[in-house]
């Protein structure tokens, strides 16, 4: 068995736990892989989205924690790490973001790889209100869980009939190729048999 057919295996076996680790960070890849999963009959549409959307919503409001522990001065061992992960720039672009849109800049960051966290972190740091950040992040996380989730399904959809129009393709060819092979042995034979053909003498 190939390492890509065991990560294949593992990922089917702890779908749960995979789509919702993979969710909690950067998860794009994770959730389109979840929907092809869908397509497959291994979890329902619902499941994925439940999954998906609990899990970014738990992700971005620990990031938004994180900044408004910044902003109070109540600053934790660990957060540097985490702020290095998240990069300075990303940081910049974030908090520009957020002064510039306001709450809408939580549901739209959602799909703005990169700055996912660095919005939520940014919203967090400049002393926006939980319930309002929290009902932005709700809507933009099950928007974002629903389109991917979506995308991944009529990707696993297309595979199937790909897959099903190479097989037909198949028999086709070799039905034609048979076809072809009878009608050049059949003419073979009728030359054979016309008097210009037979031998002299």
């Amino acid at each position: 068995m190939s390492i890509m057919e065991t990560l294949l295996q593992y990922f089917i076996q702890y779908h749960t736990l995979v789509i919702f680790l993979g969710t909690f960070i950067e998860g794009e890849v994770v959730l389109i892989a979840g929907g092809f999963l869908v397509s497959e009959g291994y979890l329902s549409f619902s499941a994925l989205v439940l999954i998906a959307t609990l899990a970014a919503i738990t992700g971005d409001n620990f990031f938004f924690w994180l900044g408004r522990s910044q902003r109070v001065g109540s600053r934790h061992p660990w957060a540097d790490r985490l702020l290095n992960f998240v990069g300075e720039h990303r940081l910049f672009k974030g908090e520009e973001f957020v002064r510039r849109h306001g709450g809408k800049s939580v549901f739209f960051v959602r799909f703005f790889y990169g700055l996912r966290f660095a919005g939520a972190m940014t919203a967090g740091y400049l002393g926006m209100g939980l319930a309002r950040f929290f009902l932005f992040n709700l809507i933009g996380s099950l928007t974002w869980a629903i389109v991917l989730g979506w995308a991944g399904y009529l990707f696993g959809e297309s595979l199937e009939a790909i897959a099903k129009g190479i097989k037909l393709g198949e028999v086709g060819f070799a039905l034609v190729l048979a076809g072809l092979l009878i009608a050049y042995f059949l003419n073979s034979k009728r030359k054979k048999k016309k008097p210009g053909n037979l031998p002299k003498g």
